[in-house]
């Protein structure tokens, strides 16, 4: 199938690529079909694009690259809707934010983007652990993180 988006224009899908988010993105649950497109070769940053809205679109980074000591508790519910055997199977995310200073782009580590890999699923989890920062600095010192 074709698509067209806001950000990349028009460009072949196949159902395969789809990953399906039963619940939606966190202010967007009537968007459950995403595909995900690569930033640019090289780059650790990948795009959550929807297929049912063309405008949106969610930057997003495997949080372990920035914070490799960042680890994901996911509840039973989580684990079940995702239909997760192995943890090889789940992929994690987090949603970046680009505010006008790309130099204070910011990672949320307490709702984390979580993708079956196998099953073409995904959910985004918001965590109990009140110690992970919804802001975490992606650049610049890490203690000084906003929560």
């Amino acid at each position: 199938m074709q698509i067209e988006t806001k950000r990349f224009g028009k460009f072949d899908v196949s159902e395969d690529q789809i990953i399906y988010f039963e619940e939606g993105i966190l202010g967007f649950p009537n968007s459950h079909r995403y595909i995900l497109v690569p930033h640019q070769p090289e780059s650790p940053f990948v795009w959550l694009q929807s297929v049912d809205e063309s405008y949106l679109s969610f930057l997003m980074i495997n949080p372990s690259v920035v914070k490799p000591d960042y680890v994901v508790q996911l509840p039973k519910s989580a684990v079940e809707s995702l239909k997760l055997q192995t943890a090889s199977e789940g992929v994690v995310f987090a949603i970046v934010v680009v505010p006008e200073d790309p130099m204070k782009m910011r990672m949320n580590l307490r709702a984390p983007v979580i993708i079956n890999t196998q099953k073409r699923l995904g959910r985004q989890v918001v965590l109990e652990d009140t110690s992970l920062q919804i802001r975490y600095p992606i650049f610049g010192p890490k203690d000084q993180a906003p929560d």
